[in-house]
């Protein structure tokens, strides 16, 4: 639980002195020349300052006494956020995007209008504006998943630093931030959300998707400074924070990444341990780590590099995906059964391509005619995002051979369903594979999702049941199924769900 701020002026807030005296609190001596009155009430400290801000700090026993002054100071008050205009609220925001280290972190929320009040307790005071620790932001974020089971839902997606490098990064942010939409409206009903989007410079191919939105009932709003304004949006900040944190904290874990005893810090160029670490660790000889953006101004000052860096556009292939798929796409409707990719070689529609490790290079193949389809592997991490291998795939361990290669699916969503956790927990290799999945889903390369549990999975399946329950899943999640078996992928095929052969 965290403590809640106000702006009230003098009257307002001697009608709160009053109810807090009238209600069994006790007025305290102030403590500086900026606060007007301090008042204990129950394992709550109320402070009124000059500047107009109340504040109240966190009652750590959840007294309803607290929470019923808090409700009492919400209906004098001004609102600080923009109430609720439709039954759900979603909110998209990123963070990462000027830092130096690490991923740019991309979060769409989503909630009903009912729990607005509930949601604002949880976040409370968070100051999104500061670098705070992982911790900070992991409290707030473990009040706000306990809000799962009421209807608050959210969808994160990282850009990975290479990628930063190299693309201007408007079109990717286009294309995740409306797959999350799409995510979210086969949940709700378009015309029942109000969707704020913090402005990034968003690009035509949003702005077209925003405007259908629009036409469908929706309410829009695209505005600089949007967490300010809006809750959903201040969420969405608040959660991409706490991922990002996480990967930070890790890398800063890593002794592999230490030198000389000093570790990246907080990732931020205007941090001193930071750019301490990047001058130390290029003066060492070493390649920098993945982690490190080498298109930033810091690490080309550092590595003596005049020339600006020229940011190509993203090979997001939108030629590549179905008519089908984009229509569906473009009307908010995200779908594993609609995906398809049309070969450029050949042009063939295909639910199933082929995936193959050569040499040091993965690459996706056209099974029809063989070429190589250049680009497809970034189109559908993006478009896509979320990828179910069965156990031929763990089995044979190819996704950490391929992330720790030219990575294909660095960035995906990897879910390991039940009954392929049940199958591999029995074996070596399958151990092996899932701890070497975790490593790079620790450290943030992947995110790993482990829904369900084993227990629940029937002994003594057929081939026939375990492949259906597999491909079940893909259909659930809108996620690629990835098997190096031939049953499996004639029959995910025949159920129209699309398919990487490996």
């Amino acid at each position: 639980m965290r403590g809640k701020t106000w702006e009230l002026d003098e009257n307002k807030a001697e009608q709160i002195r009053i109810y807090l005296l009238e209600n069994g609190g006790k007025e305290q001596e102030v403590k500086s020349q900026y606060e007007v009155w301090r008042i204990r009430f129950s394992d709550s400290t109320f402070t009124y300052y000059t500047s107009g801000k109340l504040y109240s700090t966190p009652s750590n026993s959840r007294d309803p006494a607290v929470f019923n002054a808090w409700r009492y100071i919400d209906s004098l008050a001004e609102p600080k956020y923009i109430l609720p205009t439709k039954d759900f609220l979603i909110g998209l925001d990123e963070t990462g995007k000027g830092e130096v280290i690490g991923h740019t972190v991309l979060t769409g929320v989503i909630f009903p209008k009912e729990i607005f009040n509930v949601v604002d307790d949880k976040v409370g005071s968070a100051d999104t504006k500061r670098s705070h620790s992982f911790q900070y932001w992991d409290e707030i974020f473990r009040e706000l998943d306990s809000l799962r089971s009421f209807g608050l839902d959210f969808i994160t997606e990282k850009i990975p630093p290479w990628d930063v490098d190299r693309y201007n990064l408007n079109k990717i942010m286009d294309v995740v931030y409306q797959r999350i939409l799409s995510s979210f409206f086969r949940k709700v009903e378009i015309d029942r959300c109000r969707i704020v989007l913090d402005d990034y410079h968003v690009g035509d191919t949003l702005n077209r998707f925003l405007n259908f939105l629009e036409q469908q009932g929706a309410e829009v709003v695209v505005a600089n400074n949007s967490e300010e304004f809006y809750l959903e949006a201040r969420v969405a900040s608040v959660i991409s924070k706490r991922i990002r944190e996480e990967v930070i904290k890790r890398i800063n874990e890593n002794p592999n990444f230490q030198i000389d005893g000093i570790s990246v810090g907080s990732g931020n160029a205007g941090d001193p341990k930071t750019v301490e670490w990047l001058k130390r660790w290029h003066a060492s000889g070493r390649e920098w780590p993945w982690f490190v953006k080498r298109s930033f101004k810091t690490v080309r000052v550092i590595e003596g590099i005049a020339t600006e860096p020229k940011k190509e556009i993203p090979p997001i292939k939108e030629e590549l995906m179905s008519e089908e798929f984009m229509n569906e796409f473009n009307r908010g409707r995200l779908s594993i059964t609609s995906l398809s990719l049309v070969c450029p070689h050949c042009g063939e529609i295909l639910k199933g391509v082929t995936f193959a490790i050569i040499y040091s290079n993965s690459t996706i193949k056209c099974p029809q005619c063989n070429e190589f389809i250049r680009d497809a592997g970034v189109t559908l991490r993006y478009y896509c995002g979320y990828a179910i291998p069965d156990s031929s795939i763990i089995q044979r361990g190819l996704i950490s051979k391929d992330l720790e290669r030219s990575r294909v699916f660095e960035g995906f969503t990897i879910v390991l369903v039940p009954v392929v956790r049940k199958e591999c927990d029995k074996t070596k290799r399958g151990k092996e594979e899932f701890d070497k999945l975790a490593h790079f889903g620790q450290i943030g390369r992947i995110r790993l999702e482990s829904p369900g549990n084993v227990r629940d999975v029937p002994d003594g399946l057929s081939n026939t049941e375990r492949d259906e329950i597999i491909v079940n899943s893909a259909i659930e999640l809108n996620g690629i199924l990835l098997t190096a078996d031939k049953g499996m992928r004639a029959y995910a095929i025949s159920r129209s769900v699309f398919t990487i052969f490996i």
